[in-house]
């Protein structure tokens, strides 16, 4: 069984070190690929800084929201920080090209989106059991309800833009 496991494991390392050989072609999966490794890294930066941050405030019994604001504003810095090292060392082994790097964006702030709308959407699910309920209400100037409608538009509507552009190779 783990000789299977270390199989699968170098056949997707093989996989992704030929994705990113190749400099113009599969630029979606190659973003895709680096938002995924690039989020797997930033989440472990921020679990080695939680847990030193609590073996070092251990003592402590109150910590203000300002501070907290302030700790992880430093978190998401460092957290770039070395993720930016991790790219410039990267750089010598795979070619990074400009239009993986915006899909990489967009893929961020996509995800950003839809994670507004996830959260609007299961905000209300124990207020409003049905869309039904919802609509009896009649309450359609709710921010919420905005949100889940717009927000995904806003998503498709990038989407075209940006396969466009694609096309007319302006990325």
């Amino acid at each position: 069984m783990r000789v299977t496991y270390l199989f699968i494991g170098i056949a997707i390392l093989v996989l992704i070190v030929l994705l990113f050989r190749s400099e113009n072609k599969f630029q979606f999966a190659k973003a895709g690929v680096l938002f995924v490794f690039q989020l797997t890294f930033s989440t472990v930066n921020f679990l080695i800084f939680f847990f030193i941050t609590y073996l070092l405030m251990n003592d402590r019994k109150e910590v203000y929201l300002g501070n907290l604001f302030l700790l992880l504003a430093i978190f998401v810095i460092l957290s770039g920080i070395f993720l930016y090292w991790g790219m410039r060392v990267a750089e010598k082994f795979i070619k990074f090209s400009v239009t993986t790097l915006t899909l990489i964006e967009y893929y961020i702030q996509w995800s950003l989106i839809y994670v507004t709308v996830y959260q609007a959407i299961f905000s209300n699910i124990a207020r409003i059991k049905t869309i039904t309920q919802f609509i009896r209400v009649g309450n359609f100037l709710d921010p919420n309800l905005l949100v889940v409608i717009i927000l995904p538009s806003f998503i498709s509507t990038w989407i075209a833009v940006i396969l466009y552009k694609k096309h007319i190779k302006a990325i």
